[in-house]
């Protein structure tokens, strides 16, 4: 079964909490779920394109260029549980913009709330994944989305120690369709293992060179091969995610 529509995730007694969205993406807004493995409520990757009031969306866009070293979040105003955003049943919700400026490997983090409260509404929810019990990937797996001329890739999560890592794409890679980027299906690097880091945290990005051969996995079909050209990073943390 499809990542994007597997909810049979028992989330009974989840208690509502704070979740925020690390936002990508200029022309259209998406908005990435930070995770943590120790936490029931936040154990889900998740990846939502956003319909934002155009007031919200032109101060993201004016303080990220402001301000290119920090990131944005979208950040419910109202304790909350993930799964009817799954499901489809909340389709919206209260929500503000913040800043976040991390240093090194997100051991410390600055949240700073950019707006009131306005209405976050969810267009399409691409990624709805509960974490489960599954073996580390052989590879380096990520994640690609975006719409129109914007591609982002985002590391796909399974079991501590994992790092969370998002880059926007230079552009969207040949072989790529928008079709696949509002699915967000999985792309490997054959070339970056991926198989638990020897149970080791990563304390290093692992993609330092500016270009990958990678294979794009569709639901049917052989693996496209595609190139990634690395644009800028949206995000990097490997301590709250493995807490």
């Amino acid at each position: 079964m499809n990542a994007q529509h597997r909810h049979d995730h028992d989330h009974d007694g989840e208690a509502p909490s704070v979740h925020s969205f690390i936002l990508a993406g200029r022309q259209v807004i998406h908005g990435y779920h930070l995770a943590m493995f120790g936490m029931a409520e936040h154990a889900y990757q998740v990846v939502l394109k956003y319909d934002l009031p155009t007031e919200i969306v032109e101060t993201y866009l004016q303080d990220r260029a402001d301000r290119p070293g920090s990131w944005h979040a979208v950040r419910n105003t109202v304790d909350m549980v993930l799964p009817p955003i799954g499901d489809g049943s909340v389709t919206e919700y209260r929500a503000r913009l913040d800043r976040v400026t991390q240093t090194g490997n997100g051991e410390d983090r600055i949240w700073e709330p950019l707006s009131g409260e306005f209405t976050a509404r969810i267009k399409q929810v691409l990624n709805f994944r509960p974490f489960s019990q599954e073996d580390f990937p052989p590879h380096l797996t990520y994640l690609i989305y975006g719409e129109g001329s914007e591609a982002h890739i985002a590391h796909r999560l399974v079991k501590r120690p994992h790092f969370e890592q998002i880059i926007t794409l230079e552009q969207v890679p040949d072989g790529v369709t928008q079709a696949d980027l509002a699915s967000a299906p999985e792309i490997t690097i054959p070339s970056v293992p991926d198989n638990g880091h020897d149970g080791r945290p990563w304390t290093t990005r692992p993609l330092p060179e500016r270009s990958y051969d990678a294979l794009l996995h569709r639901e049917t079909g052989k693996p496209v091969p595609i190139r990634l050209d690395l644009a800028s990073e949206r995000w990097w943390n490997i301590t709250t995610l493995n807490a």
